[in-house]
């Protein structure tokens, strides 16, 4: 089986560059490969595979806006939780108004197999 560079483009503006490696049987296998190993995250805005040794660059068929799918993942990066706290603190404000709020104490924490005595 022939190993083959993985090359990509961060930017429109940029060149590619390797940015790993499969191995494939063929150049469709591997820009499949390399399409599902190293852009499912929207990782860049080209991608290309050309067989180690040779210069023949094939480029993937997938645009910018396709590579890395069309399924929202952001939830598995840092940056899909920017404003989570601001979000939070604004449905607790709306839950007072409404008076919906939870009051009391909060229990105690308990750490590393304490245990609560019972008082008689």
């Amino acid at each position: 089986m022939d190993v083959w560079d993985v090359l990509g483009k961060r930017t429109a503006g940029d060149e590619f560059v390797v940015v790993g490696g499969v191995k494939a049987p063929d150049a469709e296998m591997a820009l499949l490969l390399a399409r599902e190993t190293h852009f499912r995250h929207k990782e860049g805005v080209a991608y290309a595979v050309r067989r180690r040794g040779e210069g023949d660059l094939h480029v993937g068929s997938f645009d910018a806006e396709q590579l890395g799918g069309v399924t929202d993942r952001s939830y598995r990066r840092q940056e899909g939780y920017v404003g989570v706290g601001a979000k939070l603190k604004r449905v607790r404000e709306a839950l007072a108004i409404r008076g919906l709020t939870i009051g009391g104490h909060r229990p105690p924490v308990r750490r590393g197999g304490e245990r609560e005595e019972a008082h008689a």
